[in-house]
């Protein structure tokens, strides 16, 4: 049907014009939003119901690893060293196109359960062409608004389909043709190069942002992870140094970035991406909020990786809201003040306008404004979780109280995915694909002495995918750091 009414539902706009609106509408023609407001009419429209319904924007995810969700909690015990060696290095070439396959539609599928419409997918794990095929084909089948990342990154495989960087560079080129021509699609195309620490020279990086450019493809990629020890560069001084930093680029992580460069990120109009579930378990200390809010970057939030943490986006926003409001109020600590500084209003625009804007697609999702796309998702405040909720500060509600049991209904370009809690898709297909895939790695995985690698054997690996410098770097700084130990 190309016109839907929501009607009688508690409309949280995310659009400052707007605000909220108590017991109103939302009318959906042509799969974009027409009006907002109350006592709407529009004739042959089908009506949902929003009654004891928060209606608001889909969260948006601004890093998600979505293919890693077939070996799901493997990391949950690790570290950053540890996921390299057991993931990158090792598991991820265990998956066959149609474990890729499996992953991605189920995973999409998941986030669209979770409310999240839009998510940004570093798909890092293309070893031959028909996985690239099939991770695209499982986004497509779901019907999830998504940035599909050509990744660069590549574990090391005995006989490689790509035996070339060129090769690469072409092949991405094709499926730009094949899949990603029309720009207003809900799927599009994304560049994420390899990591600095990874290259194995500048010129193969610069490649890599130039393909991006070629083919106006956003840029996403990991910077300044980790310290500076065994001589690892400033990853955003060496991007500028090379004529590389421009506004088409996203950064994640980003914690070991030093004022210069938070500078030049703001200077030069980069967005930036945090994970706090990864940050905060592995080594990547707090998620760089208060830096973000303070130089006035564009600054999102994401699920990252789906081995370690869940799909939904209620989690890493109470995250990164509380790390930062910890950050703030740590001079006060132990006092009694008044207020908290940032509130959960703003928590909600970083999962969803604030996320459209560092995506660069604020003009067509992030709000229920009139004209934008409706990606729109309904809350039950029924539930058992939220009723009695406050109505006079709906973010909070959301922010601190809500969960995926709370989403209701998922629509995406006006196209009804969930409905009444129930995903309109073959669930059981879906988890039927995803638990072989599973099985065929950890069985692959085990033959080759089980998903944890030590240290020494990850530096091994890595010798087949980068420079000797690189992994001597590595290397030394693993042993400038003692075990941890309780």
């Amino acid at each position: 049907m190309s016109r839907r009414l929501i009607k009688g539902g508690f409309v949280v706009s995310v659009d400052p014009r707007l605000g909220n609106l108590d017991d109103a509408d939302v009318l959906i023609e042509e799969g974009k939003i027409s009006a907002v407001g109350r006592n709407l009419s529009a004739a042959d429209a089908e009506i949902i119901d929003a009654a004891h319904m928060i209606v608001m924007p889909g969260f948006v995810d601004t890093h998600r690893h979505i293919w890693q969700g077939a070996m799901r909690a493997v990391t949950a015990d690790w570290s950053l060293l540890n996921y390299l060696g057991g993931i990158r290095m090792s598991a991820a070439a265990c998956y066959r196109p149609e474990d890729m396959y499996a992953a991605q539609y189920q995973g999409a599928l998941e986030a669209i359960n979770a409310g999240v419409t839009t998510i940004t997918d570093y798909c890092h794990n293309l070893n031959t062409p028909d996985h690239a095929h099939e991770a695209i084909r499982g986004l497509r089948d779901a019907g999830l608004r998504a940035i599909w990342n050509y990744g660069f990154n590549r574990p090391p495989l005995g006989d490689p389909a790509f035996k070339t960087q060129q090769e690469r560079l072409q092949f991405a080129r094709t499926l730009a043709a094949q899949y990603f021509v029309q720009r207003d699609a809900i799927l599009t195309m994304g560049v994420a190069p390899e990591e600095a620490a990874l290259w194995i020279d500048d010129d193969a990086g610069k490649a890599q942002f130039a393909l991006a450019r070629e083919l106006a493809a956003r840029l996403f990629w990991h910077c300044n992870c980790l310290n500076h020890g065994g001589g690892r560069p400033f990853e955003v001084a060496r991007l500028h140094a090379l004529g590389l930093l421009d506004h088409d680029i996203v950064l994640s992580h980003m914690r070991y970035t030093t004022p210069e460069e938070w500078r030049l990120v703001a200077e030069h109009g980069v967005a930036v991406a945090f994970t706090p579930d990864t940050e905060l378990q592995m080594g990547m200390g707090y998620p760089s909020t208060i830096i973000a809010r303070r130089h006035g970057i564009a600054h999102g939030y994401g699920a990252d990786i789906i081995s370690n943490n869940s799909a939904d986006m209620f989690t890493p926003l109470r995250m990164a809201l509380q790390t930062a409001r910890a950050e703030l109020n740590a001079p006060r600590d132990g006092e009694l003040y008044d207020g908290v500084p940032i509130t959960c209003d703003e928590a909600l625009r970083w999962g969803t306008l604030e996320g459209a804007r560092v995506l660069g697609l604020d003009h067509r999702i992030g709000s229920l404004t009139p004209g934008k796309d409706a990606d729109i998702i309904l809350l039950n405040t029924d539930s058992i979780t939220l009723v009695g909720w406050d109505r006079s500060n709906p973010a909070g509600t959301i922010i601190q109280q809500a969960s995926i049991a709370d989403v209701d209904t998922v629509m995406i370009k006006g196209n009804v995915l969930k409905r009444h809690g129930v995903l309109l898709a073959d669930v059981k297909r879906a988890c039927r694909l995803l638990a072989d895939a599973a099985e065929h790695i950890a069985r692959e995985v085990a033959a080759k002495g089980g998903f944890y690698v030590d240290p020494q054997r990850t530096f091994q690996l890595m010798q087949a995918v980068t420079s000797a410098r690189h992994v001597d770097a590595f290397r030394a700084d693993y042993q400038e750091i003692a075990p941890i130990t309780t």
